[in-house]
């Protein structure tokens, strides 16, 4: 897919695919443990009036990282 002729792009690749790798990865952990705040620690409920939503939100945010580390693997 990428053009890896040079190695001077083949390295900035390499950056840029890291870079996005561990965003993804910080997103997932981000979301994961607000996630399992909510399970774990009743008084951060009490914040949030619509907690299955907040939950849901999570949920989608850690699926979208997954699936983001997944495409870069493929790249």
């Amino acid at each position: 897919m990428f053009n890896d002729n040079d190695n001077g792009n083949s390295i900035m690749k390499g950056n840029i695919l890291k870079a996005l790798r561990l965003e993804a990865e910080a997103q997932e952990a981000k979301a994961m443990t607000n996630l399992k705040n909510y399970f774990n620690n009743p008084a951060a409920i009490g914040e949030h009036p619509d907690v299955v939503e907040e939950c849901k939100k999570l949920v989608k945010d850690i699926a979208e990282a997954r699936e983001m580390i997944e495409t870069i693997k493929s790249l």
